[in-house]
């Protein structure tokens, strides 16, 4: 009866009946859907909502709905997963995503998933958040990713918000690299991102929300393509402000697209499997072998290597004029080229601990020292791309800067050595350049930053706040935690910013003289001064040793 209440209280409609509330309507430019009234939450759902039509062909950009589906189309149940591995990747038994649920895997996979306050009207103009799922760029979908607990709060708090989810192309399909792919095939996957944001946008009345209001949000690959929208962004402006989880603007290193023409680079190792080759006519044929005959040859690139589960088609990639990524991020970043939209962006403490993995946690016996530090040199020297190494010099440097671990979560000197240099490189370095340059006097945009640093119950010590450790606090999707004030607290900063452009607490915007972050922390959600290992990141973000790792090309 309270939800109930405080939708009318809210302005919503008091004079909807059972059967309106039983069948929520949706008359979209794709067409007419009904959804699901999920009466013991109060929330509307609308699943599987088509934004592009069926592909004519791989590796291209999505083609609109032409005209709307005939009929009243059932939107209950998930659409089609993109292809992708069977299951998320785990470590040491937390997965890095919920369970898919769409019906099945499919090249045709466009669709989106929208949760909204029950009864709500075409007219009520809420708000919207878009959440962009993650998973490395290789895995994930919208299917993943609950709205209903977070849209509960939205309502319980007297802020209603709309939430939505939507499928991309991922892993090869998404984000195929090379010299011989055409331009417009190249990051297809943040192409297809922005043709949902346009769809979302187009149709928000329908679903009772307000286009001019929308936020888009994710974490990992998710968050990295929230900053990659401000930094490559839409000439039509279908957002107005961005939440990044765990995710920066470089995307790793955003390599080349040739670079993945090397032998042994990843398009190399596709031919050679499909026996498309690699020169010219291999993308044309690539294009044109059948899926059941293309997919699981496609799947064998993905295999782990070395006991990292990060296949090599998980990565962003520079290409030509009509690639969308035209110019090296880092280069945007420090020249501020980027959108001067309200963000809230954010790192978890101990990224590092899920990414690289255990493989270096479980050597038996741990290595002496000698040999620690050759594995750990060879570790970083690998994260360089563009044909680039680097030189002895700034390695040596990075092993005695690394030498002693800030965070002892493990028996192993080198597994923490090694995921606080993955931290600060693939993460906490990024977000620092990023923030640097967005709060630059000449500019001072409104930007808050955050340093999640809660242990989740139940994990291993050795994780610390591990990446996606984060999300466990939204109820999204993953197992519900104790920490319960916590969990309200994130999910009200969210609601807050998405209604207000603004976290509702006092958290001060970021600025590089005082340098104040939001420690999110259960039981002291407090402005702390980032100060940790700041020596290293200003290393790593020095910008002849970002060169010699690639960064620039």
């Amino acid at each position: 009866m309270l939800l109930r209440y405080s939708l009318v209280v809210l302005g919503f409609s008091p004079l909807l009946t059972a059967s309106h509330l039983a069948r929520p309507m949706a008359n979209t430019s794709s067409g007419s859907y009904v959804g699901f009234y999920d009466a013991q939450n109060q929330v509307d759902r609308f699943l599987g909502l088509r934004f592009a039509s069926p592909p004519t062909q791989r590796f291209t950009p999505t083609i609109p709905v032409s005209s709307a589906l005939k009929g009243l189309q059932n939107a209950t149940t998930f659409g089609a997963d993109c292809p992708q591995l069977p299951a998320p990747l785990s470590v040491a038994g937390f997965a890095a995503g919920p369970p898919l649920r769409g019906a099945n895997q499919s090249e045709d996979c466009f669709f989106v998933n929208v949760w909204r306050p029950a009864g709500t009207l075409p007219g009520d103009k809420l708000p919207i958040l878009i959440y962009i799922f993650g998973g490395g760029y290789f895995s994930g979908s919208g299917s993943e990713w609950e709205g209903t607990n977070l849209v509960r709060r939205s309502v319980a708090t007297k802020t209603p918000i709309i939430y939505i989810t939507f499928n991309y192309r991922t892993g090869v399909l998404g984000f195929i690299g090379s010299a011989q792919a055409s331009p417009s095939a190249l990051n297809v996957g943040l192409q297809d991102q922005r043709d949902a944001f346009r769809w979302i946008q187009d149709n928000a009345e329908a679903f009772g929300g307000d286009g001019s209001r929308i936020t888009i949000s994710g974490e990992s690959a998710g968050g990295s393509s929230v900053h990659m929208h401000y930094l490559y962004p839409d000439s039509r402006r279908t957002f107005r402000a961005g939440i990044s989880s765990s995710g920066t603007s470089l995307v790793l290193n955003t390599p080349a697209c040739e670079w993945h023409d090397r032998p042994g680079g990843a398009y190399t190792l596709l031919g050679n499997v499909t026996g498309c080759g690699s020169g010219p006519g291999s993308f044309e044929c690539l294009q044109n072998l059948p899926f059941d005959t293309f997919w699981p040859l496609a799947l064998t690139t993905y295999l782990p290597s070395n006991g990292v589960p990060i296949p090599p088609w998980s990565v962003t990639c520079k290409g030509p004029q009509g690639s969308l990524i035209e110019e090296y991020p880092v280069k945007k970043v420090i020249n501020g080229d980027f959108l001067d939209l309200p963000i809230i962006t954010g790192t978890n403490k101990n990224e590092g601990n899920f990414v690289i993995g255990t493989s270096l946690l479980e050597l038996t016996p741990q290595p002496p020292i000698d040999v620690e530090n050759t594995i750990l040199s060879g570790f970083i020297a690998a994260q360089a791309t563009n044909f680039k190494n680097v030189s002895q010099a700034t390695l040596s440097k990075l092993l005695d800067l690394y030498a002693h671990p800030t965070d002892d979560l493990s028996n192993s000197t080198l597994f923490d050595r090694a995921t606080q240099f993955e931290t600060d490189y693939s993460f906490l370095g990024p977000q620092r350049l990023f923030l640097k340059t967005a709060s630059a006097e000449e500019r001072k945009q409104d930007v808050w930053a955050y340093s999640f640093q809660q242990h989740l119950p139940g994990s291993p010590d050795f994780f610390g706040a591990f990446h996606t450790s984060d999300l466990y606090y939204l109820d999204m999707g993953f197992p519900i935690v104790p920490a319960q004030k916590l969990k309200s607290q994130i999910q009200d900063i969210y609601i807050s910013f998405v209604n207000d452009l603004s976290p509702g607490i006092l958290w001060p915007k970021y600025a590089e003289e005082s340098k104040i972050v939001m420690r999110l922390l259960d039981g002291s959600l407090s402005p702390i001064v980032d100060t940790v290992r700041r020596n290293l990141t200003d290393f790593l973000n020095q910008v002849d040793v970002m060169e010699e790792f690639g960064r620039f090309g």
